[in-house]
């Protein structure tokens, strides 16, 4: 979406935004504003770069390849806001399913849509999940008009999203009346060495509590439970892992990987597929034994700082009209 600078896209404010941080990427000169009057931070160009870009993008490749099994916590906190009701779930950004799979066994009857092919056929033969969509929320809604929901969830969506309003309308649409919404996204007080990928283009805004809670209720909801997360020992581990990984590395993924193209490509199911997921799970286990003593050192150096908060977990109700 073009981004008007003459006014905040979030609230509308005319007043000047404050140029708080620039980063340059592709040759893309990015600057990060915050409104004085609502303080949400975004940046420009403010344009999310689409879904052919993030089918590229390893970090979410991965995943699909090695799902995990179990829903974390601020998931699995979603729906126990709720209990004992269960209801009807849509999951927009479902990945593989993971958290679909674990809502489901919790009684729920769940959906799911996601732009990446390879994470929807995941969902279907690792998860077996039966309502999961190649698409987005409002070819979803397209597709199906009829269906209505008692919880929307959006993890890790928010601050790729270039359209927020048009996004929580078909939210607010796809909502029966007294409907919630639960969502998480990075924390923007923590650590920057902790998100050093919370930059543009995958990641466009930026959220603390009080700016996400006024942005939802100029919206037509209203927030419930907020909740700033903190870095675990394991989230650390793969921190760890990403900047110093390369030294203990014997790139037998990369290889596997080289080896599977120059047969005609890594295919979901094929032997492939599953001796890279293994590598994956015994490339995890070596990452806990090298950099789970240093994870657990900077965890306790941290315990008492604001610092350690990285993420930011949100549950908002649908005002009623």
């Amino acid at each position: 979406m073009d981004q008007d600078n003459s006014k905040c896209y979030f609230c509308g404010s005319p007043e000047k935004p404050c140029d708080i941080e620039k980063y340059a990427d592709n040759g893309i000169e990015y600057t990060l504003f915050e409104c004085p009057r609502c303080g949400a931070q975004y940046w420009t160009p403010f344009k999310n770069p689409g879904a052919e870009w993030y089918e590229k993008d390893e970090r979410y490749a991965g995943r699909n390849l090695d799902p995990d099994i179990e829903a974390n916590w601020h998931q699995k906190k979603a729906i126990d806001f709720l209990r004992p009701f269960v209801g009807k779930l849509l999951d927009v950004g479902c990945g593989a399913g993971t958290f679909m799979y674990w809502a489901e066994k919790m009684g729920w009857d769940v959906y799911g849509i996601d732009f990446d092919r390879d994470a929807i056929h995941t969902a279907k033969e690792v998860f077996k999940l039966k309502n999961v969509y190649d698409m987005d929320l409002a070819g979803f809604r397209k597709n199906f008009p009829d269906l209505k929901f008692n919880l929307v969830t959006f993890f890790d969506v928010f601050e790729h999203l270039d359209d927020h309003h048009d996004f929580l309308d078909q939210v607010k649409g796809a909502l029966n009346p007294g409907g919630y919404i639960a969502m998480s996204m990075p924390y923007r007080g923590g650590a920057r060495w902790l998100q050093l990928s919370d930059l543009p283009p995958r990641h466009l805004t930026r959220w603390n509590r009080s700016a996400i809670s006024g942005y939802l209720e100029r919206e037509g909801f209203e927030a419930v439970y907020v909740k700033r997360l903190p870095a675990g020992i394991s989230f650390l581990v793969s921190k760890l892992q990403r900047k110093y990984g390369k030294y203990f590395s014997f790139n037998i993924i990369g290889k596997l990987k080289d080896r599977a193209r120059k047969e005609g490509g890594i295919k979901l199911g094929s032997a492939a597929e599953r001796n890279i997921a293994t590598a994956h799970k015994l490339a995890r286990i070596k990452d806990v034994v090298i950099f789970g003593f240093p994870a657990l050192i900077i965890w306790l150096a941290m315990l008492f700082s604001s610092k350690r908060y990285i993420g930011l977990f949100v549950i908002a109700g649908k005002k009623r009209q």
